[in-house]
């Protein structure tokens, strides 16, 4: 029988991600190559309005694990973009190991908060443990990131033996279509986008047409679906949508 290998992600204690090195525990998610492109489309956004606006971006990652998103995109920007981001994790071990990162980094709490919340079915934030300074319900922001939970679960017999073994099952599995989660964060980002406001997600290569969908048939959102963005597998991999600037 064929022993099951730890991730040399694990291994080794760090990886690099984009233009920055993480550390890694097990079994908060390993970020994979092609989320460096999720990056790149956020931070692309980033500098295209604070070239329009000359303002701070307000940016919120939804599970940020080890938070590579949120580091690599205010790594990026820095000296280039005033850029605040809020990361929030449902697993605490997840936001300690984001804040272990940051510290790592010199990436400050002026620029990064980190908060212990989870997002419900109806899309709602709730804090997972302690308090916020964040008011989730009311709070505005320029861009949602999110690369969520988002594997059929009727897809895991066929995910790697040392993927099940060793990393969290909660951050892969997005329900029996793969679509729980991101439904919750679209609702999310439809009060708390700003106008004009971007939500940039990683999906499934079979979403992006049911997202489409999901948005069309839910007008009262006030959502546009923009774009589809393919992977370096040539596979539809991550999804934009806007805040509609306007009543209709």
């Amino acid at each position: 029988m064929k022993k099951t290998r730890m991730p040399v992600q694990y291994i080794i204690g760090e990886w690099a991600f984009r233009d920055i090195v993480i550390k890694l525990v097990p079994p908060i998610f390993i970020p994979r190559s092609e989320t460096e492109l999720l990056v790149d489309f956020v931070v692309k956004q980033i500098l295209f309005e604070n070239h329009a606006h000359n303002l701070p971006t307000n940016i919120l990652e939804i599970g940020c694990g080890s938070g590579a998103i949120s580091l690599a995109i205010l790594y990026s920007c820095r000296n280039k973009a005033s850029v605040e981001c809020v990361a929030i994790d449902s697993n605490d071990h997840a936001c300690k190991l984001t804040k272990d990162n940051a510290n790592k980094l010199e990436i400050s709490d002026n620029h990064i908060t980190i908060v212990n919340a989870s997002i419900e079915e109806n899309g709602n934030i709730v804090m997972a443990s302690g308090k916020s300074k964040i008011d989730f319900f009311s709070k505005q922001f320029d861009i949602i990131v999110s690369n969520p939970p988002y594997i059929p679960t009727t897809m895991f017999n066929k995910l790697p033996s040392e993927i099940k073994i060793f990393e969290d099952i909660k951050a892969l599995d997005g329900g029996t279509d793969g679509l729980k989660i991101i439904k919750s964060i679209i609702k999310y980002a439809s009060t708390n986008l700003k106008p004009s406001g971007h939500l940039f997600l990683e999906v499934d290569s079979s979403h992006p047409k049911s997202i489409e969908f999901f948005i069309l048939k839910s007008k009262d959102m006030k959502l546009q679906y923009k774009h589809t963005y393919k992977d370096y597998y040539n596979n539809d991999r991550f999804v934009e949508i806007c805040k509609i600037n306007k009543d209709s």
